[in-house]
């Protein structure tokens, strides 16, 4: 018994180290590509704070990535627990940017705003 649930365990910390790399894969190109196309449009645009804010999130983003490496010496449950939280970080990450995105695109390109 104790061998079946060691094995869940395992299974599961496997399977969130899998979602959590392609989550964060996704957050991390989404938020640099979000990042670097607003700096190459301040020239166009004008600065706008929302390049602060992208390159925040990609950062946060990155580091994610970088301390999931560091902490392969703890133990499962707080693997999970990182992976978990993490997971959900980086799906909403991928949101605001897809986001302000959005808003950015019709306030400044568009000019279809307010």
């Amino acid at each position: 018994m104790s061998i079946q649930i060691g094995y869940l365990i395992l299974n599961y910390t496997q399977m969130g180290t899998k979602t959590f790399r392609v989550v964060t894969s996704i957050s991390m190109v989404l938020a640099v590509t979000a990042a670097i196309l607003s700096i190459i449009g301040v020239p166009i645009t004008g600065f706008y704070p929302a390049i602060i804010v992208f390159v925040l999130v990609a950062l946060i983003a990155i580091a994610s990535k970088f301390y999931a490496v560091k902490i392969s010496n703890r133990s499962s449950d707080f693997q999970r627990n990182y992976y978990t939280i993490s997971t959900i970080i980086n799906l909403l990450i991928i949101l605001v940017v897809l986001w302000m995105t959005f808003v950015i695109v019709h306030d400044r390109v568009l000019h279809d705003c307010c």
